[in-house]
């Protein structure tokens, strides 16, 4: 049994042992509803209905108690099997009406399989460890509410999520890493550093960006867009709502017709804002005939799409209701899409590394669901192309079944940040169905009308998510290419304007041509009436990377005193430009 599976069997048990604990301390006074406790990363959770008792992080003492008493058991964790006519009466008899209606969804023919374990017994397909001993360290760590089936018209739940690890080590560094993430919180982070707000009027979801935050945007980016760039992508632009009969001949709305939210119009016209980009910029391309000389075409554009989410996942940058993608597609022949994913595969690779971001790559495919365009063929033939691409381009890859997007698979980047925290954020994606269902063509060497490959790709995906991680990855302190704020200047006190004005003349005459060409310096004076100390530590906890001191010695000698976020320093003013071009 490879590790993997040994910590999920961990992990799944002690959410049995926290229920048996829970029904130990709060059956006698109340009816205890389970619902479902499953593993998940780093440990599990258990959502419960605790009959109107309300449970917070005061209780987790007593029942972490409970639990150790039943782990230094040792109880046998016992599998058993029920008919469906047993089980649903073993549900009806205990007052647990949650399970009774997974019973009623398990298919006819499916074994109904429980665990006991001393007197708590479970509807639970498994697997578990032999016994309660065998459960490593754990901790609880928080409540949640919680939807059962996550349906808002359903009841709420009592979620309590657990922390659980083979070793207190392992248990120790995560707590550890916990609080260095919170630290390192964008929401934190955005506010401290006046990057975005959100505005009740505006709604939930829906990010306002300060001058701060709007030039980390735009330089994140620019920098993004410089390597399609270099690459012949040329960029295009498209309006941000279109008719819902564009979305129906692409398939989003027959599969996802809750992503469009329609605009009325004095026409009558039936409108949608664009969830995604695809469909339109298969027009720009349909627009004129094409020729294979000319292919590939590839578009490039950064732009918002908008998409419904409950307003319980919604989360600072993370999850919004404004998307910002840097998208880009590709209309190419067979032959050209190994080139095309290679030009890809190595921006990907780049730009993660000059943010000091490690990659995975899983090949994310489709599942036996039905949420997906296409011909079994087709997803075929792109799945394998996709696989033998990853293959030879020698990138290590896992495969994600069920993650595939619903024309056709991809290639998703994850990025490793600081805390070692996986982002799924880079993506390239084949699509053989849409080009199929727009019609589009070119013509071929022989005449012939052929239909292309579409390729989509994005390489830092949606702006704001990539913020959110870049925010945390970084703790704030940006690199100076993209730091809102690179340089400040402060004044000891009056005596040093004229030098200051020598300063700003070298500033102002700077262009920084790495990795965002023709960028001028972003720089401030702090020539306030305020001790230097006070403003020093403005200019830290604004994370500002460079900081030049100038006081009446400095003037005298030439100098200019900088401090950088590790460092201290002296250097002459005749080689201010140089410095500043190495950071």
């Amino acid at each position: 049994m490879s590790d993997i599976q040994s910590i999920e069997k961990m992990r799944h048990s002690l959410s049995h042992i926290m229920a048996a604990a829970v029904k130990n301390l709060y059956a006698g006074t109340t009816t205890v509803q389970f619902g479902i406790g499953p593993a998940i990363d780093n440990g599990f959770y258990y959502d419960i209905d605790f009959g109107g008792q309300k449970v917070s992080e005061e209780d987790f003492k007593k029942i972490e108690k409970e639990m150790r008493k039943i782990i230094a058991q040792k109880l046998p964790i016992v599998r058993s099997e029920k008919t469906r006519a047993e089980a649903l009466k073993w549900a009806k008899d205990n007052g647990q009406k949650f399970k009774e209606e997974l019973i009623n969804d398990l298919p006819e023919d499916e074994v109904i399989s429980f665990y006991t374990l001393g007197d708590f017994e479970d509807l639970c397909r498994g697997p578990h460890v032999e016994n309660t001993g065998e459960v490593g360290v754990f901790k609880l760590d928080k409540v949640a509410g919680a939807y059962w089936r996550g349906d808002e018209k359903r009841e709420m739940l009592t979620r309590i999520y657990g922390l659980a690890f083979e070793t207190q080590e392992e248990l120790d560094a995560y707590l550890k890493q916990q609080e260095e993430a919170k630290k390192r919180d964008h929401r934190k982070l955005g506010k401290e550093l006046g990057l975005f707000c959100f505005s009740d009027l505006v709604g939930a979801g829906l990010p306002l960006f300060t001058p701060r935050g709007t030039v980390l945007r735009d330089c994140l980016a620019a920098f993004a867009n410089s390597y399609r760039e270099r690459c012949g992508y040329q960029k295009v632009c498209i309006p941000h709502i279109a008719s819902i009969d564009l979305y129906k001949t692409s398939g989003h709305f027959e599969k996802f017709p809750e992503m469009l939210r329609f605009v009325s119009s004095e026409s009558g016209d039936e409108l949608a804002l664009k969830p995604v980009n695809c469909p339109h910029h298969s027009q720009i391309f349909a627009s004129v005939p094409r020729s294979y000389k000319e292919l590939p075409v590839k578009f490039l554009e950064t732009t918002m799409v908008y998409r419904d989410e409950r307003k319980g996942e919604l989360g600072g940058l993370s999850r919004v209701r404004a998307i910002t993608q840097d998208d880009s597609h590709v209309f190419c022949t067979e032959d050209q899409v190994a080139d095309v994913f290679g030009e890809l595969i190595a921006s990907a690779k780049d730009l993660y590394a000059k943010v000091d971001m490690k990659l995975k790559l899983r090949l994310s495919f489709k599942d036996d669901g039905d949420g997906y365009i296409g011909t079994p063929e087709m997803w075929e033939k792109a799945q394998n192309a996709i696989k033998d691409m990853a293959e030879k381009f020698q990138m290590d890859y896992f495969i994600g079944i069920g993650e595939a997007a619903m024309y056709g698979p991809k290639m998703d980047f994850m990025a490793v940040d600081a805390l070692g925290r996986e982002w799924q954020l880079a993506t390239v994606q084949l699509d053989y169905a849409m080009p199929t269902r727009f019609g589009l063509e070119y013509t071929a060497e022989d005449g012939s009308k052929k239909t292309p490959i579409m390729i989509h790709c994005a390489l830092i995906g949606s702006i704001e998510r990539f913020m959110s991680v870049f925010i945390e990855h970084t703790a704030g302190w940006f690199p100076f290419w993209c730091a809102p704020e690179q340089v400040r200047i402060l004044t000891i006190n009056d005596s040093v304007n004229d030098y200051v004005l020598k300063i700003r003349e070298i500033l102002d005459g700077m262009e920084l041509n790495d990795p965002i060409e023709h960028n001028k310096v972003r720089y401030t004076v702090d020539d306030r009436n305020e001790s230097l100390g006070k403003k020093i530590r403005e200019a830290t906890k604004m994370k500002i990377p460079c900081v030049l001191i100038v006081g009446p010695k400095d003037t005298e000698a030439g100098e200019i005193s900088v401090r950088l976020r590790d460092s201290e320093e002296k250097i002459k003013l005749t080689d201010l430009k140089a410095f500043i071009e190495k950071q």
